[in-house]
């Protein structure tokens, strides 16, 4: 029940625009049938929270790059939280443990994966994935223990070091004019880039763009009816003889396919900038997965916004 008293605090605060969008833009009702068909409870007992309310909680979690116990402060202290959530003055905030409980369930059952999924033909209907481009990328997220010496001794038996450091890598698909994250595969760091490129596709490529790291893969997307888009670089020469230069022709390529290439680059950069989302915050692949398929839910969620904001043509609100 609405209060005077919340309506005169409504009034006052501030409108946080951002969160203003993503409540009147984002498809809450799918999200709500996904979680319901996913997630089950015993009929004994307390009855539990909403599970939509426990998502809407963790997407602030991820926007605002907050731990559990921090994003119930908030939710306890940001009226503009409140709002987002649905919450009146005297409505009992979530714990942080139950929101980690939750966590736990996305990440146990096929759920995480199913609204991720769900995103893909929400976007094309409304005509934001237009299949017209991909790129390709990945990106290094350091573990969330140090590698130890000996292998019995590792807290995180699947984590591997690789050039960067010791943790994961995640290989993303993104489409080309949005830059909305169409999949996403996550592996070890002593994982090459290129032995991700199949597993990322989705399957009706046109185009794929990548850097130099993909090269040698060009067979392969050319057999699945893909034109490769891929970075070309210096082969090395005979012995005793220098590098040769890439031909003038080979330098034009690079330049147009890098311009279009270089967007894939802004996912990491909201990953890692926005979100602050560096190094893992579990264990094992099957966790960290979990985990990475949620930074993308929450990046493709605030991405929609931002291309709604925009005015894009076809673009509808999805309440």
């Amino acid at each position: 029940m609405t209060t005077f008293a919340d309506i005169q605090i409504q009034q006052a605060t501030p409108t946080h625009k951002f969160l203003e969008e993503m409540n009147q833009t984002l498809p809450w009702q799918l999200f709500e049938t996904i979680l319901k068909t996913h997630i089950h409870h015993k009929p004994k007992g307390r009855p539990p929270y909403k599970r939509l309310l426990l998502l809407k909680m963790n997407l602030l979690k991820i926007w605002f790059n907050l731990s559990y116990e921090q994003t119930e402060f908030q939710c306890h202290d940001r009226l503009s939280f409140r709002k987002f959530l649905g919450f009146s003055l005297e409505s009992s905030i979530p714990e942080a443990t139950t929101l980690e409980n939750f966590q736990h369930e996305l990440q146990n059952t096929p759920a995480q994966e199913a609204l991720f999924l769900a995103l893909d033909p929400f976007f094309q209907e409304n005509n934001l994935i237009l299949k017209e481009g991909n790129l390709v990328d990945a990106t290094f997220i350091k573990a969330n223990s140090k590698q130890r010496k000996k292998p019995e001794d590792q807290s995180d038996p699947d984590a591997t070091y690789g050039y960067k450091g010791f943790g994961y890598s995640a290989t993303v698909n993104v489409d080309a004019g949005s830059k909305l994250i169409r999949k996403v595969v996550v592996t070890g760091a002593n994982v090459h880039d290129s032995q991700s490129l199949l597993p990322v596709l989705v399957g009706d490529e046109q185009t794929v763009g990548a850097d130099s790291g993909y090269v040698g893969k060009e067979k392969d997307l050319k057999a699945l009816g893909i034109q490769p888009r891929i970075i070309k670089r210096r082969v090395r020469g005979k012995q005793h003889e220098p590098t040769p230069e890439l031909t003038a022709s080979q330098k034009r390529f690079n330049g147009l396919v890098s311009k279009v290439r270089a967007r894939v680059e802004h996912v990491f950069a909201g990953w890692k900038t926005v979100f602050k989302k560096v190094r893992v915050s579990c264990r094992g692949l099957v966790r960290v997965s979990a985990e990475i398929l949620g930074l993308a839910f929450g990046y493709n969620c605030r991405r929609y916004g931002f291309l709604v904001r925009g005015g894009v043509e076809g673009v509808v609100c999805g309440v």
